[in-house]
């Protein structure tokens, strides 16, 4: 059979249907969709013409040359002739795939159709091919690899009961022996049964009421799963996520727990009480209908294809058969000892307003969750020490440590610097041997656009630093032919030392993916800005600038210090410069909204060079009336922009002042526009790093500052405090220190405080006090 032909797919049903049309035209190298069978219904026929198929009304008008049914009408046991149909089509010689629920005895009676037809028969469920569902998944069975567990509490509505036990066979090592202890049956929508599962106690809450009117809607939930172990609780919140993990509160044996939690606290008590795993962000659901739900279906049609295809062992066929029948069997028992369900007609929908939930809960201060101080306790005036915010941030820690981050570094320095020079050897520059080439002569080989010129400088600079590269009269040459083997493997390292805890495997895999594109990058036939963006989507720059461990402690700490700020004041006025996809000023935000709910009065100015994230926070912030939105380009005059000199209280610059061509002129400029005791918050890498010079530097501006006479992209804390000193500044704070775990990183939180003549703050390491001497 040729395993690269496309399999003529026909769909079964125009309503819940709809969605596997969108999954088969969404894989159109591996199906092609060549009609719907459906009664003939108006739906039906708009369906079919919108998808410029066949309808069809009958089995028996089917091509004689379809491979694939997907089934999507209801089973026998559901009332429906689902399972008659699949019947007819497996007679035909046609693979099908049915959508669950079905009875076992019908699964096993299609099955035994399919065998002696020579084709496949599978159930499909999308349900637990959705994403949270298989986050869920893969910690269960990491979490149980450990611990067993000890209970489960389950909820779900009846309608889909058929995917909740199939979720619970995929995460738990057995779903068997299954026992019904006990049913309750009170007032209420929900119907409780307790019982095991594998031997583990299982609580289960069932909706179990439907409209007979339009019995798909008016659920109150879908599914959610929690398990239980010793060190705390996995939870599936919602079928669509997110997964959350719930360590167990241990309250350690101290004869001055306060005393003590303060001061050294054991790491577990460092941990949050409730983590999400994975995305912070839910999708909508229009997401939901129109990505995720037909994206899970591909997953199953993709597996009906690779059995069609013979890329399965039978004897793993068999398995996943018995696997369905088993699930079958288990489901078919808890739907009998619920009964019926409770027909609830005339339902409606009735969506409840998002905004007067947020005002409800912003109503409510969680003051005491960052400033944890008792009244007469003498740390109470610590509280508005600015200079401090970062205290609140080192729960993000979690037993991370120096060693874990110095090997990362090195690791992805050593993966990056490869990638530099076998991109430039692919091209036929710097080739191993005794032949010496200029800096012209590379930027021929290599085809290098004028505009990334002064990037592929910084690559030589750093070769040559590295040993890969000498430099003779001023010619370069190259006694290392670099391959992609070994590129390959640097990168596997890296990703293991990278390992989840310092940030998204999506990080890794964007860098990974701009180390393969360096010479279309060079060329600028590959705009940089679409990796970090692609398709416009914000998924890669969101994993890079807010899930990042460092990202995460420095954006925090900025929220912490505004708070602080704003906890003496009855107005603020911020202005965030280069504020970008938000990262920065979606932590800021959410901890103003307490404070504006009790009276503060902010007037927060978001500014950009770019109106394209205007636009996307005016959509963010729309329930923030105080949120004002500007282009503003920090190489120009501020104020002939339209801000004003000593208007804000609170500058924010959170890791774009490395964009600006003289930071010198920057911070004098914005300096100007804070009121007399103003802030300025500054985040800054201030080392060079190397994965940023395969990146992100193809989209920044070459400076004419002293990065140019240094031939570096970012600047020192030596440099940042020599620039905070022909500024003017006196009083300022370089965070965290060098003693910190996560200093090796190199990225700074500066925090300056605008006219204010007390002297450099001591939150400087010893060695950055040295330097701050001269302020």
């Amino acid at each position: 059979m040729n395993k690269n032909r496309k399999l003529r797919t026909v769909v079964c049903g125009s309503r819940f249907g709809q969605f596997y049309l969108e999954a088969v035209k969404a894989l159109p190298e591996q199906f092609e969709l060549v009609g719907l069978l459906a009664k003939g219904s108006e739906r039906s026929r708009q369906c079919a013409e919108r998808n410029g198929i066949p309808l069809y009304t009958d089995v028996n008008q089917l091509p004689a040359d379809i491979d694939l049914a997907c089934v999507v009408l209801r089973s026998t046991v559901m009332g429906g002739n689902g399972t008659e149909l699949s019947i007819q089509l497996l007679a035909k010689g046609i693979h099908v795939i049915s959508e669950e629920p079905i009875h076992h005895k019908d699964l096993a009676l299609c099955l035994k159709h399919a065998k002696q037809n020579g084709v496949h028969f599978m159930t499909g469920d999308l349900y637990v091919h959705l994403p949270a569902v298989r986050r869920f998944i893969a910690c269960a069975r990491t979490m149980l690899a450990v611990q067993p567990a000890l209970y489960i509490e389950a909820a779900c509505a009846t309608q889909v009961s058929f995917p909740l036990m199939h979720i619970l066979q995929e995460a738990l090592p057995s779903i068997r022996p299954w026992k019904i202890s006990h049913v309750i049956k009170d007032e209420g929508p929900f119907q409780v049964l307790i019982g095991q599962l594998g031997k583990i106690p299982i609580t289960l809450r069932a909706h179990n009421e439907v409209d007979p009117d339009d019995p798909d809607n008016h659920l109150h939930l879908l599914h959610r799963v929690t398990i239980g172990v010793a060190g705390g609780s996995l939870s599936l919140t919602d079928t669509h996520g997110p997964v959350v993990w719930q360590p167990r509160l241990h309250v350690p044996d101290l004869p001055d727990i306060h005393g003590e939690l303060t001061v050294s606290p054991p790491a577990h008590m460092l941990e949050n009480s409730t983590h999400i795993l994975g995305p912070q962000e839910t999708p909508t659901y229009r997401d939901i209908l129109t990505k995720q739900w037909p994206q899970a279906i591909g997953r199953d049609l993709l597996i009906m294809r690779d059995r069609i295809m013979g890329q399965v062992d039978k004897a793993a066929i068999e398995t996943r058969a018995q696997q369905e029948l088993l699930c079958s069997r288990q489901w078919q028992e808890w739907t009998q000892a619920l009964g019926y369900p409770v027909l609830r007609s005339h339902g409606s929908h009735e969506p409840l307003s998002l905004a007067s939930l947020e005002q409800a809960a912003w109503s409510i201060p969680d003051d005491e969750f960052h400033n944890t101080a008792l009244p007469n306790d003498p740390t109470l005036a610590e509280n508005n020490d600015v200079f401090a915010c970062t205290a609140s941030a080192e729960s993000e820690l979690k037993g991370i440590d120096a060693v874990q981050v110095n090997t990362c570094i090195e690791r992805l320095d050593a993966a990056a610097v490869a990638s530099m020079l076998l991109a430039l050897q692919s091209q036929g520059g710097l080739t191993a041997g005794q032949h010496s080439y200029t800096v012209s002569d590379i930027f021929t080989a290599a085809n290098v656009a004028e505009r990334h010129q002064p990037v592929i400088k910084r690559w030589l600079h750093i070769l040559t630093d590295r040993g890969y590269l000498n430099v003779v009269a001023g010619e370069y040459q190259c006694g290392i032919q670099m391959t992609r083997e070994e590129v390959e493997r640097r990168w596997d390292l890296a990703k293991n030392a990278w390992n989840g805890k310092l940030g998204s495997p999506l990080v890794m895999d964007y860098l990974k993916d701009n180390a393969d594109r360096l010479p279309q990058l060079m060329d600028d036939t590959q705009q940089a800005a679409l990796l970090l963006f692609p398709e416009g989507r914000m998924h890669v720059a969101n994993a890079l600038y807010r899930d990042t461990l460092v990202a995460r402690y420095l954006n925090k700490s900025v929220a912490e210090a505004v708070a602080r700020i704003a906890s003496t004041t009855n107005s603020l006025r911020i202005l965030e410069v280069g504020a970008g996809t938000g990262a920065t000023s979606d932590v800021v935000v959410d901890r103003l909204k307490a404070a504006v709910s009790k009276g503060l009065h902010v007037e927060y100015v978001y500014t950009d060079v770019s109106h394209f994230f205007l636009s996307s926070a005016r959509e963010r912030y729309e329930a923030c009336p105080w949120m004002k939105y500007q282009v503003v380009d920090i190489d120009k005059d501020l104020f002939a922009q339209g801000l004003t000199e000593g208007s804000f209280d609170i500058v924010i610059a959170a890791g774009m002042l490395n964009n600006a061509r003289d930071t010198d002129e920057v911070i004098q400029r914005l300096l100007k526009t804070l009121a007399p005791g103003g802030w300025m918050i500054i985040t800054e890498p201030t080392r060079e790093f190397v994965e940023m010079l395969i990146s992100q530097a193809f989209m920044m501006t070459p400076p004419v500052d002293d990065r140019k006479n240094t031939q570096s992209t970012f600047m020192t804390v030596q440099q940042w405090l020599d620039v905070f000193q022909r500024a003017g500044v006196k009083e300022l704070a370089v965070l965290p220190e060098e003693s910190h775990p996560l200093a090796p990183l190199g990225q700074k939180l500066f925090l300056i405080k605008n006219n204010i003549d007390a002297g450099v703050r001591q939150q400087l390491s010893p060695n950055e006090n040295e330097m701050a001497k001269l302020i």
